[in-house]
């Protein structure tokens, strides 16, 4: 685990997979410790820390999946590795991939609590993906919330994805999320989109999530 972050245990239903997750005890100070020179080179903040709304919704709809067992599985942008974690305990090969190395920590960490073995982790920046990486499952939940990480992301998820896989994608109903996704249709994906409900605190938050199946031929 990373050095210098307090820690707390948690339990994090996915549907009915009750999944326990180590997370840091206190995001907000967290972010309070950002370095401002850190922060200006990549605007660097650490959204990682966060259990999301769209994270939960994901893991709950991926706990009623029939994975292949040993099926290769990237999540892109992991944080605490929720969504992979719960890939694992359903059969997949997870490779957690994020910028932050702290958040790979976390995920390693996460899967090891729940599976009895060390998850798979790799440092990955979207502008400049990898050619040596791909999955017949992919996942991310809440990555797009600023325009610059648009083309980035899909340039990244059109490349991790392998022919005739299939990628999921949650966001809670972000315009610049889901103007985003739907352009995949046109650029070798079939898409179809889920509603999942995540209750937190009493409030209950609407999660879609966006299945997209990759054809045969690659067009990126």
């Amino acid at each position: 685990m990373p050095k210098g972050l307090d820690v707390a245990l948690t339990k994090v239903r996915a549907g009915k997979l009750a999944v326990s997750l180590y997370r840091v005890a206190d995001p907000n100070a967290l972010a309070d410790s950002v370095d401002p020179a850190t922060f200006a080179v990549d605007e660097r903040f650490p959204y990682w820390s966060e259990v999301w709304p769209s994270s939960l919704g994901l893991a709950a709809y991926i706990s009623r999946m029939d994975i292949p067992f040993g099926l290769p599985a990237i999540e892109l942008g992991c944080g605490t590795g929720l969504c992979g974690v719960v890939a694992a305990l359903r059969g997949a090969r997870v490779t957690f991939t994020d910028y932050e190395r702290d958040a790979l920590r976390f995920a390693r960490a996460n899967h090891a609590l729940n599976t009895g073995r060390p998850g798979l982790t790799r440092i990955f920046d979207w502008r400049d993906p990898p050619r040596n990486l791909s999955a017949r499952l992919v996942l991310a939940s809440d990555v797009i919330y600023e325009s610059r990480f648009i083309e980035p992301f899909l340039r990244a998820l059109k490349r991790t994805t392998a022919p005739g896989g299939m990628a999921l994608v949650a966001e809670p109903w972000r315009k610049i999320a889901r103007n985003s996704v739907e352009r995949l249709e046109g650029e070798g994906f079939k898409r179809t989109l889920h509603l999942e409900e995540v209750t937190i605190d009493g409030r209950t938050h609407a999660i879609w999530i966006h299945k997209l199946l990759r054809t045969r031929r690659r067009t990126a």
